[in-house]
């Protein structure tokens, strides 16, 4: 029987995803509240809506079966009481990753997201996908600062909602079991929310990336029984058989970088990022592109809505 789980790439087919299908609850971020659930401003809701619809109806026209959390969980009440009062439900990619063993759960650094685990953890449940972990205090990580460089190369930043202690349980819980051969702490510039603002990968041989921010500080790279090795991002990459395709810190700064990449050379992004676009496309590829106007008004963009669950 095929795999229903396991999404331990970047670069892979994506064939299921878990999205949240935003309801009343982005509502409550209003004038007062947008900076304690990490947005910019209050959105548009009908837009936001239908530009979320167009997302999701992006990713199947390009073969990705779309499953919803509120489907998933529609018979359980106290789940969905629980989603109606939380805003950033919508960011189903920081609250787990999918290794081909089973679902580790992240650990949520800010108090807008606090708690939200919880509910992933139900929706795997449902699934049938196990719980191999939980990251836990004061070890956080969440999922947007992890990223595949291979299907044994975990890249997870040190960044400002990741401390150290949640990726040395990483490495106990995935090295020391045999599910990756490596882990890649990158240290990234303060300010910096998740690793996903600054590198995607879009094929086995292409990324794309803000170098600045990549190479600012060394990586470390921990292996099983092995002292670190360090090394600067983009000539890890270089090593590993990966061209980096430069972008600008207005493109950065704008999510163009926060792609989904649904096949090798095939991905969805923000309509802002026409030269990324075109790069894809020079090199044989497909983009499709969603308004980021009323999107990146949670400082997020298409990746970050979607929680892979089968990408091979």
């Amino acid at each position: 029987m095929a795999n229903s789980y396991g999404a331990q790439n970047e670069h892979g087919t994506l064939k299921r995803v878990l999205m949240h299908r935003p309801g009343d609850e982005i509502k409550l971020v209003t004038k007062e509240t947008a900076p304690h659930f990490g947005f910019s401003s209050p959105v548009d809701f009908d837009q936001f809506l239908a530009d979320f619809d167009l997302l999701t109806s992006s990713l199947e026209a390009m073969g990705t079966e779309v499953l919803f959390l509120g489907e998933i969980l529609r018979d359980d009440s106290d789940a969905l009481a629980y989603i109606s009062r939380r805003p950033n439900m919508t960011y189903t990619r920081d609250l787990a990753v999918i290794l081909d063993a089973g679902c580790l759960l992240m650990s949520m650094f800010e108090k807008g997201r606090k708690g939200d685990t919880w509910i992933i953890g139900r929706a795997m449940e449902r699934l049938g996908i196990p719980i191999l972990d939980e990251i836990k205090p004061p070890g956080f990580v969440e999922g947007g600062g992890v990223t595949f460089l291979s299907e044994r190369q975990m890249i997870v930043s040190l960044c400002d909602r990741t401390t150290e202690p949640a990726i040395f349980q990483m490495c106990d819980r995935l090295l020391d079991e045999g599910h990756l051969d490596e882990i890649i702490m990158v240290p990234v510039p303060e300010g910096t929310i998740h690793i996903d603002g600054l590198l995607m990968f879009v094929s086995g041989s292409l990324a794309v990336g803000y170098k600045p921010d990549l190479e600012m500080y060394p990586s470390t790279i921990f292996r099983r029984g092995q002292a670190p090795e360090y090394a600067w991002l983009p000539d890890y990459l270089d090593k590993n058989g990966f061209d980096l395709f430069e972008v600008t810190e207005q493109e950065m700064n704008q999510g163009c970088v926060n792609y989904v990449a649904v096949s090798p050379l095939k991905a969805v992004g923000y309509d802002k990022a026409v030269r990324i676009s075109a790069e894809i496309e020079k090199r044989g590829g497909e983009t499709l592109s969603v308004p980021s106007e009323q999107l990146f008004r949670g400082n997020a963009g298409p990746h970050c809505m979607t929680c892979p669950i089968l990408k091979n």
